[in-house]
């Protein structure tokens, strides 16, 4: 922990003195954990940042992070301390005692409590949501940064893995354009991923803008909106992942002729190498349903092949008839992505199944809504 009690009941930051001065204190002073008032250990090594820790067998030590990071200590300082410089209410490691939990940093906004978390270690789901549950359950609003991943590009349009509990995260602005905002302690910068694109599982598409600590407010920025020619390089990435896919399904795929996938390509008459523009195309709710975009979209040709319709001419029913037979669940969202395909397929359909402005209708309909769609 970063902070303690000394024997005047004075809160004790030791990361804001001189390693010469903290032996000194050591040597002349006794210091007390804020939450049990138990002794803690002034711990000043050559690696880590200052720091208290409990005696070993200490009863209090479960609802204490021990052993933290070089990385999480540094983080957790230079946050509060770029609160502080922004004029902000803030306490570091306060413990909240109704509820038993202690966040990295409470900030008081508008008579508002946000509980800040800088994660640098692995969270599992459970215990992310209750932690998350008992902020949210005493009117406190919690706020999770991540430490960025270090094998993440900080600058550009590029592909981008995002783990489970961090898709948590993400956020829309008011027009409902997704990002992610993480924290990297290493460079002190503040990392926007911006206009995120679902792909498939953990694979996003999105615009990466990095942001030092000393140019950034808070609350954070809302990004803005990619251009049409932005949207040429994500159709690049998309389309390529693509065609990855249909290669791999190739290659691993052990149903040959019964699987739905291979099977409506081939009745289809759609080659292989090149699948037409118009399956494998992004729509919003996508994520819903548990297949890759190429695939689901092919299959939905084919059955309305087979009904002798144009998928715009699906009604509800149809619609879902289609996701029983895939065995895929019957939500709200799962109707709406195919909703949303066939609205973007009616927009840029011609005749004789010629879509020669899809890119420019899925630029429209993931981006540009409040403005062109």
């Amino acid at each position: 922990m970063l902070m303690a009690y000394n024997e005047q009941q004075q809160i004790f930051l030791p990361y804001q003195y001189s390693r010469e001065a903290l032996q000194r204190y050591r040597r002349q002073m006794k210091f007390y954990c804020p939450q049990c008032q138990q002794p803690v250990q002034l711990k000043i090594g050559k690696y880590n940042i200052p720091h208290f820790a409990h005696i070993a067998n200490n009863s209090c030590v479960q609802l204490f992070a021990e052993g933290e990071s070089k990385l999480h200590l540094q983080g957790k300082v230079q946050l509060f301390e770029w609160l502080r410089k922004l004029g902000h209410t803030v306490k570091l490691e306060p413990y909240l005692q109704k509820f038993s939990q202690r966040p990295d940093m409470l900030l008081i906004k508008e008579q508002k409590q946000i509980a800040i978390e800088f994660q640098c270690s692995t969270i599992s789901h459970e215990k992310w949501l209750l932690r998350t549950s008992g902020y949210e359950n005493n009117s406190i609003q919690p706020l999770w940064l991540f430490q960025t991943p270090q094998r993440q590009s900080t600058q550009g349009i590029q592909k981008i893995s995002i783990s489970p509990i961090m898709q948590k995260m993400i956020i829309a602005t008011a027009r409902g354009l997704a990002y992610l905002v993480t924290y990297d302690a290493n460079t002190s910068s503040f990392i926007y991923w911006t206009n995120l694109l679902y792909v498939h599982g953990h694979t996003f598409i999105g615009k990466v803008q990095e942001l030092t600590i000393h140019k950034q407010h808070f609350p954070f920025y809302e990004p803005k909106s990619i251009s049409k020619e932005e949207f040429l390089l994500y159709w690049q990435l998309y389309k390529k992942h693509c065609k990855q896919f249909v290669y791999q399904r190739l290659l691993h795929s052990k149903n040959g002729v019964q699987d739905s996938f291979l099977r409506s390509c081939y009745e289809l008459r759609f080659a292989l190498t090149a699948l037409p523009d118009y399956v494998g195309v992004p729509v919003k709710d996508a994520e819903a349903i548990p297949m890759f975009s190429i695939e689901w979209q092919t299959i939905l040709h084919h059955f309305c092949r087979r009904l002798q319709l144009a998928p715009h001419e699906l009604n509800e029913g149809n619609i879902r008839s289609f996701l029983i037979q895939q065995n895929v669940e019957l939500t709200n969202q799962t109707v709406q992505a195919i909703k949303n395909y066939v609205m973007v397929l009616a927009k840029s359909y011609k005749e004789n199944d010629c879509f020669p402005d899809i890119c420019e209708q899925v630029y429209a309909h993931l981006f540009a809504i409040a403005t062109i769609y």
